[in-house]
C-alpha cells in the first residue's frame, strides 16, 4: 500500500512534468503531420558512438560560453592529454540552455541543482580508438549545489579517494567533489589499464580546479554519532518525492541493529519551518492511516503511520527534522527525539 501511495503522490503533485511527457511523445507525430524538416541521425553510427558522444557533432553547434574563467578551463582541460592520448573533435562547453544536446535524459537532474556550465572531452587512444576516458566537469555554482550532484550519484561500493573534498573510484570511474565543482571521469572499458590511467586525470583535474567556497552546513549540522559514513545526500528539490521538501538533506543512521532514515531541512524562518510541517502532515492524513501529535519529554512531535511504517517530523526553530520509513513506531519516535536533542536552536 505505501508503495502505491507514493505512486500516487508523484502524480499528484507533479501534472505540469506528465504533459510536459505527453507532449514530447506527440510532437514528433505533428512534425510529420504539418510536414516540417527532420534531420535523422546517419544509420552508419555506431551505438557505442550515439552512447558516449563520438558520434558527432549536436545537431546545432555549442553555445559559446562567456568569462576568462571558462576559456581557462577549457585550455586546462587540453593540456591534460596524457602521451599517446588526444582529444576527440575540441573540449565542449555546454550552459543551462543546452547540456542537454550532450547529456539528454540526465539534464535535468543537473538543472536541478542549478547548474551553470559543463565542460567535456572525451581524450581517445591515438593507437586504439575504442579506449576512451570522458571527462565532464560539473560547474555547479556552489560548493552545496556540487555535493548535492555528487552525493545524488553517488553509487554503493565505491572506493574512496583522497581527492577534493571527497571522491571515489568504481572500476576504471572515478567521481569527485571539489567546491563547487562536481567531476566525473567514465572510461570505455573496466581495464586495470584505463584504471590508471583515469586516475593520473583525476588527480590532476582536482589540482587545478579551486576549492572555492565555504562548508556545506548540512555536513557539519547532521549529528556524527550513528551516522553510516557515505549515506547524506543533499536534495535541492522534491526530497523524498514531496514537492514542498527542499533545500533538505537525507543520511542513514545505526540505531542498534536497525538503520534508520534521517532528513533535515533549514527554512528561511520559523513560519516557513511550521508551514512544511503542516503540509508534512495533511500529505500524511491522505495518503498514510492518520498521524499522532505527541509531546515527548517537552518534544512536540508528529507520528505518522503510513501503512505499517511510521515517519516522525519535528520543528525547531527554523529546523524541520525527522525519520522515514521506520517499521517500528517507537524506534521511530526514539529516533526523532534523539536527532532533535542534537539539532541547535536557530
Amino acid at each position: 500500500m505505501r508503495f502505491l501511495d507514493r505512486i500516487n503522490r508523484i502524480f499528484a503533485i507533479k501534472p505540469v512534468r506528465i504533459l510536459k511527457r505527453a507532449m514530447c511523445l506527440w510532437l514528433p507525430i505533428l512534425v510529420l503531420v504539418i510536414g516540417l524538416p527532420v534531420r535523422f541521425k546517419d544509420p552508419s553510427t555506431s551505438l557505442a558512438q550515439s552512447a558516449t558522444g563520438h558520434g558527432g557533432k549536436p545537431s546545432r553547434e555549442t553555445e559559446p560560453v562567456q568569462g576568462l574563467e571558462a576559456q581557462n578551463l577549457s585550455k586546462r582541460v587540453v593540456s591534460l592529454a596524457p602521451k599517446g592520448w588526444e582529444i576527440f573533435d575540441n573540449v565542449k562547453q555546454f550552459t543551462a540552455q543546452n547540456v542537454y544536446e550532450q547529456i539528454n535524459g540526465r539534464a535535468e537532474f543537473f538543472l536541478a541543482y542549478d547548474m551553470i556550465r559543463m565542460t567535456f572531452a572525451s581524450f581517445i587512444n591515438s593507437a586504439n580508438k575504442g579506449e576512451f576516458i570522458d571527462l565532464s566537469i560539473y560547474d555547479m555554482g556552489t560548493p552545496t549545489n556540487a555535493f548535492g550532484a555528487f552525493s545524488g550519484e553517488r553509487s554503493k561500493g565505491g572506493s574512496p579517494l583522497r581527492l577534493g573534498r571527497a571522491a571515489y573510484g568504481s572500476g576504471a570511474n572515478f567521481f569527485i567533489w571539489k567546491g563547487r565543482y562536481y567531476v566525473r571521469l567514465i572510461a570505455s572499458e573496466e581495464t586495470e589499464k584505463l584504471r590508471k590511467i583515469g586516475m593520473v586525470l583525476a588527480a590532476k583535474v582536482t589540482a587545478f580546479l579551486e576549492n572555492s567556497g565555504g562548508p556545506v552546513w548540512g555536513l557539519t549540522a547532521l549529528p556524527q554519532r550513528d551516522l553510516v559514513s557515505e549515506t547524506v545526500q543533499y536534495v535541492k528539490v522534491n526530497a523524498m518525492g514531496l514537492d514542498f521538501m527542499t533545500n533538505t538533506y537525507l543520511a542513514r543512521y545505526r540505531k542498534g541493529k536497525t538503520v534508520v532514515k534521517v532528513f533535515l531541512s533549514r527554512r528561511d524562518g520559523s513560519e516557513t519551518a511550521r508551514t512544511v510541517v503542516a503540509r508534512y502532515a495533511g500529505y500524511a492524513g491522505e495518503y498514510g492511516k492518520g498521524i499522532d501529535r505527541i509531546n515527548q519529554s517537552g518534544i512536540k512531535l508528529i507520528v505518522c503511520d503510513m501503512d505499517g511504517e511510521y515517519d516522525v517530523i519535528f520543528r525547531k526553530g527554523r529546523l524541520v527534522g525527522g525519520v522515514s520509513s521506520v517499521d517500528d513506531r517507537t524506534l521511530a519516535i526514539e529516533a526523532a527525539v534523539d536527532l532533535w536533542r542534537q539539532m541547535p536552536q536557530e
